[in-house]
């Protein structure tokens, strides 16, 4: 099983205390978005697959106006949204989640996506893949992993970032 770890987007700078959660995208997060979501869509062409079967995202607002750029080049059978998947959200929470949901609720997905944050996105990377130290990712980046859903753990492919964006 294929599964993508997506970093939201550049985003407006916080301008109030507490108003992380409800930073949206910047116009340069927008396009990088873009670029990597049409990447995607690409990628799952090449595979003979035309959309992700679950995507799932941080309920923060640049996460979901992310996914909702995702979802406009690659679309999703099912959506949904974790509370887990914040900047200080616990990785091996989410991952114990993760394989839980994919056994129980989604046994037939092959494409997943998760659209989150950092610094949780670069923890994810080890818990999944424990060969692997924890990377910064780039804004509107994706990891790719191949699952091993009888092992509950995650092979990292590689990561693609986005093209560099003339304004």
């Amino acid at each position: 099983m294929k599964f993508y770890l997506i970093r939201h987007g550049d985003a407006v700078p916080s301008q109030a205390l507490n108003a992380d959660a409800i930073r949206p995208l910047s116009k340069l997060g927008e396009a990088e978005v873009t670029i990597n979501g049409k990447w995607l869509h690409r990628h799952l062409q090449q595979q003979g697959v035309e959309q992700l079967d679950w995507l799932i995202s941080s309920p923060y607002i640049r996460a979901r106006q992310t996914a909702a750029i995702v979802q406009q080049h690659c679309a999703a059978i099912q959506q949904s949204e974790s509370a887990d998947a914040t900047p200080d959200g616990d990785p091996q929470q989410f991952a114990d989640w993760l394989f839980a949901e994919l056994a129980v609720n989604h046994a037939r997905a092959q494409h997943v996506a998760l659209v989150s944050h950092m610094p949780f996105v670069s923890y994810l990377v080890q818990t999944l893949d424990a060969t692997r130290q924890p990377i910064v990712f780039p804004t509107a980046s994706i990891a790719e992993f191949e699952l091993d859903l009888a092992m509950l753990r995650g092979t990292f492919q590689r990561l693609i970032v986005p093209e560099t964006i003339l304004t």
